[in-house]
């Protein structure tokens, strides 16, 4: 399989204890697998959500061991553009949304997710979504 973006709705998808352990072994597979890119801002969400110090710095030494993703300065023109596309079709969604989205077609990666922009994103364009 080729590289995996985890959304931040995944992520924390995957910690509730209520999922389904389906879904939380596709996780820590692609975990074991060295699958996962981590871009800044899914790491980013993911750690500003912890309820404590202790909880922080747990998951900040995990995520350290995955794979991460950096943009490069032309990136934020592509993601103008894109966005700009996006809008014309009718697809309105959060800027964050389609930064992952941008990053996952660049990257040639799947994205795991539990967020209905995506859905919205990838009838339209390139984007691979990862079926569960």
């Amino acid at each position: 399989m080729d590289k995996v973006i985890i959304d931040t709705s995944a992520w924390i998808e995957s910690f509730r204890p209520g999922s389904k352990r389906s879904f939380q072994r596709i996780v820590k597979d692609f975990i074991f697998q060295d699958l996962i890119l981590l871009p800044g801002i899914i790491k980013t969400e993911l750690l500003r959500s912890t309820k404590n110090k202790e909880e922080f710095n747990q998951l900040n030494q995990m995520l350290k061991g995955l794979t991460y993703l950096v943009v490069n300065e032309d990136f934020w023109e592509r993601l103008s553009n894109f966005s700009s596309q996006l809008f014309r079709n009718g697809i309105t969604v959060p800027l964050t949304d389609t930064y992952i989205a941008l990053l996952c077609i660049e990257n040639q990666a799947s994205l795991l997710h539990c967020d209905k922009h995506f859905d919205m994103i990838a009838r339209k364009t390139k984007l691979n979504i990862l079926v569960t």
